[in-house]
């Protein structure tokens, strides 16, 4: 694996804990390392493609992730719990988003797939390409953490940066990576412009009076663009700010399946007032309700 992609793993990995868990993690002498068991009880993994190919594995020790949840969340979390696995996720996909900003810098183009989370004692972490990886201790006042890097580059060197016969060149970081030892800054996460909003469209409405069916289908219809809208811009924000602060990320994930519910709802109180809208007088007053029959096999013992 080319060292020169370590730095900016460290220190992506240092942004983001001082940012999103308030702690300010000490790195220890990194190491190779070619088994494939984990280094703790559960581990994000995520694939790289681009410059670089490989995989990133963050492993943590399960003392070590439930007190960085707990920083994070601002409330006591006691056991391994979906809320702990998908901020194992969330972690690992920000601390390669930063590193990735620091490559860039470098002029190294790398992308990311989806984190996927593995845990369990002993249990392994396969990289993307065969060979030793490279793994980053990290201690905490709440326990111990690793990030194992594997990363194969698809650069070809520079005429001037290939060493000649007999000549063995020092590896300089800052030369590797020039962008890490300047002022890496990670992304600020954008303001939580729509809590508001998502508050006052998933409070319990009171019950709106409409003149007609007419009137009462543009008031729908325009509750249904709002939400829509509102959606939108939640997915929007998700998507260009891999930095948002992990509760509002949390918040907005819970709020989709409720917009989901109400746009399905919405749409089917359009629907019905579609219905009464075509309806005639005197079907209003004298509604006929159509008979529907359903005929079953005679299941019955015959004596």
């Amino acid at each position: 694996m080319d060292v020169k992609f370590i730095n900016p793993f460290i220190y992506g990995t240092l942004e983001v804990m001082e940012k999103m868990a308030f702690t300010k993690p000490v790195a220890g002498k990194p190491y190779a390392k070619t088994d494939e068991t984990a280094r703790g009880e559960v581990s994000g993994i995520i694939g790289m493609t681009g410059d670089a190919d490989g995989s990133l594995a963050m492993s943590f020790s399960e003392s070590c992730i439930i007190g960085i949840v707990e920083k994070m969340l601002g409330e006591k979390v006691t056991e391994m719990n979906r809320s702990v696995l998908d901020a194992v996720g969330e972690l690992t996909n920000m601390i390669s988003g930063s590193a990735r900003k620091l490559m860039e810098k470098d002029d190294l183009k790398v992308i990311a797939a989806i984190p996927t989370i593995v845990f369990g004692r002993a249990h392994t972490v396969r990289h993307v390409i065969k060979g030793p990886s490279i793994v980053i201790p990290f201690t905490t006042s709440m326990g111990e953490f690793v990030i194992d890097v594997c990363l194969k580059s698809n650069v070809k060197p520079k005429q001037e940066e290939i060493p000649q016969a007999g000549e063995k060149k020092p590896f300089d970081p800052k030369a590797h990576n020039p962008a890490v030892f300047g002022r890496p800054s990670m992304p600020k996460a954008g303001p939580d412009i729509l809590r508001e909003q998502i508050e006052k469209d998933l409070a319990k409405a009171g019950p709106v009076e409409h003149k007609n069916a007419a009137e009462r289908i543009d008031y729908l219809k325009q509750v249904l663009e709002e939400t829509n809208k509102t959606r939108s811009a939640i997915l929007k924000q998700m998507k260009e700010q891999p930095f948002m602060e992990y509760t509002q990320r949390q918040r907005y994930k819970k709020a989709l399946p409720a917009y989901d519910a109400k746009i399905k709802r919405l749409k089917l109180d359009i629907a019905a007032a579609e219905t009464i809208l075509k309806m005639s007088k005197d079907d209003l007053e004298n509604p006929t309700i159509k008979p529907h029959f359903q005929h079953y096999p005679n299941t019955t013992n015959k004596k």
